[in-house]
């Protein structure tokens, strides 16, 4: 899944047991979607985690901050119902529009 969102709240590097890093995120979407209904206005804080390389480049952002986030849903715990983003790559969006520093360079 991909999402855009502003990062709220960016925990410090940590460790899994099995010696990984990992980085909790917080991160906050505003968005209009259009559906059968019409247009409906979404807002909301979704929980994310990022791991070795990932957790790495993204301690470096700054709350305030707009990404573009990929990856895909996960169970916060295991056994558990409720669920966080595991983010697999991301696009840091700046005031002059997206920065692809973290994508492979196209070919024009």
């Amino acid at each position: 899944m991909e999402i855009r969102a502003e990062l709220r709240e960016r925990g410090a590097l940590r460790y899994t047991p099995a010696g990984v890093e990992a980085l909790d995120l917080r991160v906050g979407h505003q968005s209009t979607q259009s559906g059968p209904g019409g247009a409906q206005s979404i807002e909301l804080e979704l929980q994310c985690v990022a791991f070795a390389a990932m957790a790495r480049k993204l301690q470096r952002v700054q709350p305030g901050q707009a990404l573009h986030l990929v990856g895909f849903l996960m169970p916060s715990r295991r056994g558990a119902r409720i669920l966080k983003l595991n983010i697999i790559d991301w696009i840091q969006e700046g005031d002059h529009g997206l920065l692809q520093e973290n994508r492979p360079q196209e070919q024009t």
